[in-house]
């Protein structure tokens, strides 16, 4: 009897703990998105050279095998650890659908990273498509308002993509301080990404919670509201650590920080990137808390 009690509580520890690996997954699974997503974004608007570096490269790649290992872990973990199933339902599908995306842009990578610049138009599309199998595999894909939730999901992961993956993609400029004559093109046209983005996130986040909510007494009265006020606060704490650090840089550089370049000091540099550095850090949490809010999301 005491061995079958045994058994019995191990059962129960391991169903509790299934729900931890799958927002863990899901983390993961989003920062291989903003890694795949984000550098051909920032390569295919924002690079200002035909060529790519390495670095880049090696970027795409390493996000594109955390985003597939994460994707499947993330539906097997959902279904309790049964292979059998973690494939059936809408989740499923969206998984393999995600996966079928993701062989098509692994396949054609040498192409999309080589010339991303000429090639915009189909790495778009590409994009979209990648987004959507997320938004499909959400709770934005159900009533009621469906499409108001699918819109502001769509543009809410497009943003953090384009965001995020700038962010890292300047980190690996400025840690090694190489070719930082790219930045004189770069800063400024990141910068109007950077401002649309969190403009996007705001007004897409505002309208997805509400959707999601039904109204905002229920928003603000459940666990959901909790966990996404954590969420905003992480989002603002970003920001204005964000702001600080690159007025901080600015100052040392004696200059506006979208001017920063090689003859820049070492000093206004290494600001620089660890302003960057906190920013994605931070960004991390506030991905932790978006996987959060799928377990505290109200049943419709």
């Amino acid at each position: 009897m005491t061995g079958l009690l045994t058994v019995a509580t191990a059962a129960g520890e391991t169903q509790d703990l299934f729900p931890l690996l799958t927002s863990v997954s899901r983390l993961l699974s989003y920062l291989g998105f903003v890694l795949v997503v984000g550098t051909t974004f920032f390569l295919a608007w924002l690079w200002p050279r035909a060529s790519v570096e390495w670095v880049f490269i090696r970027l795409f790649y390493g996000g594109s095998l955390l985003l597939a290992a994460a994707t499947v872990a993330t539906v097997v973990f959902d279904a309790s650890g049964s292979f059998s199933d973690a494939f059936t339902g809408r989740s499923g599908a969206a998984a393999l659908a995600r996966l079928a995306v993701l062989a098509v842009g692994v396949g054609f990578a040498w192409d999309i990273l080589g010339d991303a610049r000429r090639r915009r138009v189909p790495i778009s599309i590409w994009q979209l498509a990648l987004v959507e199998t997320f938004v499909v595999g959400s709770d934005a894909w159900q009533d009621p308002w469906l499409v108001l939730k699918v819109v502001a999901t769509t543009g809410h992961l497009g943003a953090t993509a384009a965001w995020l993956g700038g962010l890292l993609a300047l980190a690996a400029i400025l840690v090694p301080s190489v070719h930082l004559e790219v930045l004189h093109d770069v800063l400024p046209r990141f910068s109007v990404i950077a401002i649309v983005s969190v403009v996007t996130l705001v007004v897409t986040g505002a309208l997805h919670a509400l959707a999601i909510a039904g109204s905002w007494s229920a928003l603000v009265g459940s666990s959901y509201g909790l966990v996404l006020a954590v969420k905003i606060v992480v989002f603002g704490v970003m920001l204005l650590l964000g702001n600080v650090g690159r007025q901080y840089a600015a100052r040392l550089a004696h200059r506006p920080v979208t001017a920063i370049d090689e003859s820049a000091s070492d000093q206004s540099i290494r600001a620089f990137a660890v302003a960057v550095g906190a920013e994605f850090a931070l960004a991390t949490a506030v991905l932790a808390t978006t996987a959060a809010l799928v377990h505290v999301a109200p049943v419709s």
